[in-house]
Order: C-alpha cells, then sequence, then structure tokens
C-alpha cells in the first residue's frame, strides 16, 4: 500500500524523534523548520522515557499504562522535561502542542508522544496516533500499488557478515529478491542486481537493528528493506531507486534518474560558494536555506570535500573573494583538500547543522568585507591579552565588574573578549582607571572593565586569561600590511590568538 497523492506527489506525514532528557537539538529546529516550510504534518516522539531518573520499565506497555505506574516524583519529572519542550516550541511559534492524549483536534494542534525505543513502550501509542493521522490526512489519497518498485535510498554502509549494503525505502510497487535496478550514483546513474533483501525483527529499525535479520524474497510497498547487491559503493544516499521489470524501460528510467539527481546538484559559470553534502536530502535543504539568504552557489554537489572543490573555489576568487569557500554539510575532508586549500589559502567550513554552516560562512563574509573599509591601523581591532585579578571582582553580573591586568597588546573599550579556551565571552562596555573612563591601556596597564551578560562564576571563572577577539579579516591586515607597526607584545598577543582560534574553529583557520 502506498500512501500517494493524486496527480503523483507522495503524501508525507513525519516523526520527529526528540531526547526528552536532554530537549531539542539544533539540528531537530533545522528538521522542524524544513517540514514546516513544505507543510508537512508530524509527530513528536520523546524517545528515551527509560532514562528518566527513577524510570521503572513496562516492556512494550502503552505510554498511558506505564505512565500511571511510575511514582510521583518520577512522573513530575517527566511532566517537566515535556513542558521544556513545549516551550521551546512555542518559542519557535508553535502554539498548539502537547501531550497526545490532551489533544482533542489532531489536525490544528501537534501531538507528543513519550516513547522509549529500547523498551518499546509508548511505540504502541505512537502508532495509534500515526494511524490516526493518516485517516485526518491521507484516507482519500490511499492507493494499492502493484508493478515495479520506487524508493528512496536512505544509507549505504558496510554491515558486518553482509559488506556493503543498501537501506531503501520502497513507497510504491514490488521489489523481488533477483530485481534488476538503476539507483543514483556520485558520477552517473548505477545499475545493478539484488543479491538478497533483509529486513529486520519486528519493532527493529533498519538502520541500527538490535537483532539479526531476516532474508526474505518480496516486499512491497511501503516498507524499509536492506538490499545486498553488487557496485554499490558509489551509491548516493537520498537518491532514488527504481526496480526493472520491463527491459523495455530501462533506458527510461536511467534517464528518468540521472535528470532528477541533476536537478539538485548545480554547476554553473557564476560566482558562488562550492556547496558539499551527505546526501541529496541534505543538498536541497541546503540550497534552498542559502538561497533564501541571498548566498549564491557556484557547484552543489554530494560527498567528501575534495581536491577538485578547492580549484572550483579558486577560479570564483577572481571574481568575488567573499564567496571563494567551500561549505561541507557533514561531510568529510579528503587529505589532498586540506592540503590544498592551505596552499590556496581557500577556507572550508564544515558543520553538521545548516544555520551554523550559513552563520558561520556569513561571520566570515561580512569580515572580510571589513577590509574595504579599514583604511589604516587605526580602523583595527588590535589584540591584547589580559588577565583577571580574582580578589578584585567588584559586580558579579548585571555588568559584570572586574579587574585585569593588560600582559601584552592594547585595550579598547567595545571589543569583545575571548577565554584561551576559545570560550566567547562579551563585549567590554567600558574602561575605568581610578572611577574615570579611559579610551585605551597598553602592556603593564590595570583597569577595571564592564561587561554585560555574564555572570563571573557561571560564565568565567574570577582567574581566566582573556584576549580580545578579532574579525579574521583584521588578522590578515594585522598580520601582513601592518606586522611592522605592531609592538613586540602585540605580536605576541596576535600569535596567542591566532593559536587559540585554530585549535578550536571547526575548520582551518589561517591568514
Amino acid at each position: 500500500m502506498n500512501l500517494r497523492k493524486r496527480g503523483g506527489a507522495v503524501a508525507d506525514i513525519a516523526i520527529l524523534v526528540v531526547d526528552v532528557t536532554s530537549g531539542t537539538q539544533p539540528i531537530t529546529w533545522e528538521s522542524i523548520r524544513i517540514l514546516r516550510e513544505k507543510k508537512t504534518p508530524f509527530v513528536i516522539a520523546a524517545n528515551k522515557i527509560d532514562r528518566v531518573s527513577g524510570w521503572k520499565p513496562n516492556i512494550d506497555a502503552d505510554f498511558l499504562d506505564t505512565y500511571n505506574k511510575q511514582k510521583e516524583h518520577v512522573r513530575e519529572f517527566l511532566d517537566r522535561g515535556l513542558l521544556r519542550m513545549v516551550g521551546d516550541f512555542l518559542e519557535e511559534g508553535f502554539k498548539g502542542i502537547d501531550r497526545y492524549d490532551k489533544i482533542k483536534d489532531f489536525t490544528k494542534q501537534v501531538a507528543i508522544v513519550p516513547t522509549s525505543a529500547k523498551t518499546g513502550e509508548g511505540i504502541s501509542t505512537l502508532l495509534m496516533v500515526l494511524m490516526g493521522l493518516v485517516q485526518q490526512y491521507l484516507t482519500k489519497n490511499l492507493q494499492f500499488s502493484e508493478g515495479s518498485a520506487h524508493g528512496v535510498v536512505l544509507e549505504v554502509k558496510k554491515e558486518r557478515g553482509y559488506g556493503k549494503t543498501m537501506d531503501v525505502l520502497i513507497y510504491n510497487g514490488i521489489l523481488n529478491k533477483g530485481d534488476i535496478f538503476i539507483v543514483g550514483g556520485l558520477e552517473k546513474p548505477i545499475k545493478s542486481k539484488i543479491r538478497a533483501l533483509l529486513t529486520p525483527k519486528p519493532l527493529d529499525e533498519i538502520r541500527d537493528p538490535r537483532q539479526k535479520f531476516d532474508s526474505v524474497d518480496m516486499v512491497s510497498a511501503a516498507a524499509g528493506i536492506k538490499i545486498l547487491a553488487p557496485n554499490i559503493d558509489d551509491v548516493v544516499a537520498g537518491s532514488p531507486f527504481r526496480s526493472i521489470i520491463d527491459p523495455s524501460m530501462e533506458e527510461t528510467v536511467y534517464k528518468d534518474i540521472e535528470d532528477e539527481v541533476q536537478k539538485i546538484r548545480i554547476k554553473t559559470e557564476k560566482a558562488g560558494v562550492v556547496l558539499l553534502a551527505d546526501t541529496l536530502g541534505s543538498l536541497e535543504a541546503l540550497e534552498n536555506h542559502l538561497s533564501k539568504n541571498n548566498v549564491k552557489i557556484s557547484v552543489a554537489d554530494v560527498g567528501p570535500i575534495k581536491k577538485e572543490d578547492i580549484i572550483n573555489a579558486k577560479i570564483v576568487k577572481e571574481f568575488d573573494p567573499y564567496s571563494a569557500v567551500v561549505l561541507g554539510f557533514n561531510v568529510p575532508i579528503l587529505p589532498d583538500a586540506e592540503e590544498q586549500a592551505h596552499v590556496e589559502n581557500i577556507r572550508i567550513f564544515t558543520n553538521n547543522v545548516i544555520y551554523r554552516l550559513l552563520e558561520d560562512y556569513l561571520e566570515y563574509s561580512e569580515t572580510r568585507k571589513a577590509e574595504d573599509t579599514a583604511k589604516d591601523l587605526e580602523d583595527l581591532i588590535l589584540p591584547a591579552k589580559l588577565k583577571m585579578y580574582p580578589q578584585y571582582v567588584f559586580r558579579n553580573s548585571n555588568p559584570a565588574v572586574f579587574g585585569v591586568s593588560v600582559e601584552a597588546g592594547t585595550l579598547k573599550p567595545r571589543v569583545s573578549l575571548i577565554t584561551d579556551k576559545g570560550k566567547k565571552v562579551g563585549k567590554i562596555h567600558q574602561l575605568q582607571d581610578k572611577g574615570q573612563n579611559i579610551n585605551k591601556v597598553d602592556k603593564g596597564g590595570e583597569v577595571a572593565i564592564s561587561i554585560r551578560g555574564i555572570e563571573i562564576g557561571k560564565d568565567i571563572e574570577k582567574d581566566e586569561i582573556l584576549y580580545v577577539s578579532l574579525p579574521e579579516s583584521h588578522v590578515r591586515q594585522l598580520n601582513s600590511r601592518f606586522l611592522n607597526e605592531l609592538t613586540s607584545d602585540q605580536k605576541e598577543a596576535l600569535r596567542d590568538y591566532i593559536k587559540i582560534k585554530r585549535n578550536t574553529e571547526h575548520a582551518w583557520w589561517g591568514v
């Protein structure tokens, strides 16, 4: 049975899995924003209730049944976690969200179903809620399907005892052992033949089973299946999957898959960033997110960051130096690419959270553009190293006021500070010496500084070593155009700062 709307588009209902013991994570919010953008209904599985302190598991029980058997303080602890989750969603603009048993209209409110994938508690409840949503949203659009299998690749990986395998969600048709199939690859579509079809034990997850697989001869939509087949090393996660039951359709299917994959990939002559992602789905989401923030893309592809990507960024550098970067979402950097980046002075940004990847690039781009307005040394933020005096903490917060000694460099007000571990501290509001505001203090000077938005003892300790936070564009100019203008202690503070950034940033931090 296939969930398919009239007109050919697949009808989706999503499950968002959130750790109830730690709250929503950044990558979860990114998923939620994409679902809201696509107007996709979803249910929240508040997972890992078995990790709640004092929880007594009841294997495979309905949530309310197991919840009512817990001690009062255990229920209260879980309720507080769910309440925090509701608050987080309210801040994101979701007004109708609550535990499933308190919801009257599932088409107007988002349901939270507490679960444990480990003990099975709440899983039957989650399925019940999903069935209800299917009845509300999709009943009129359900169709039984036969014929060749249509699906999407979830993951390609080595499976112990099996070699390279492919996890596929079949959403239409029937798939048999021995069928020929075509699937999207890194360079071109891949044709192969199914050696084995493996399904997980009941209630297991296809990508992380607790028990061994069962071998089957046939599956029908909708189903998750693990496929063993030769020559699938270059299969791309997120790519379309089609089985071939009529040899005369092979050429058409090959062309359709090639076109579908190429629609997501981008290669133009225009100046823009070079973008790499782990799956086609991630790549599509990134393209949409960057486009909305007016970030141009010259190349977008799936796979690790390669030497070729650095060369493409170097070409962009001739047209737009601010876009001459490589952005990688959840992908590794190959050694030859890292080496080439050092040679060509090309920045690489990697992250597994979409909006953080974008934020890192935009911050870099903006500070690079600041070079155009930095006319001379006075326009630049100067390096400085500070040592806190723990005995001279005048106020812990609102604002924090404390004494420091300038160990190296030059300190001015309205500059941001970081610790020697790279942690952001905040911006200096004022410098004071003997109750008088001052605009500058050099090495050896002692001064009181005030910083808003932090609490000493909580956000920073009383005896931290602090450094002035410098935009990368300023570092570049200080280290080249103005190096001879700096004092020896300013150079010392600058070298220390560069070392801290290289040790703490995701990507290589160079000048």
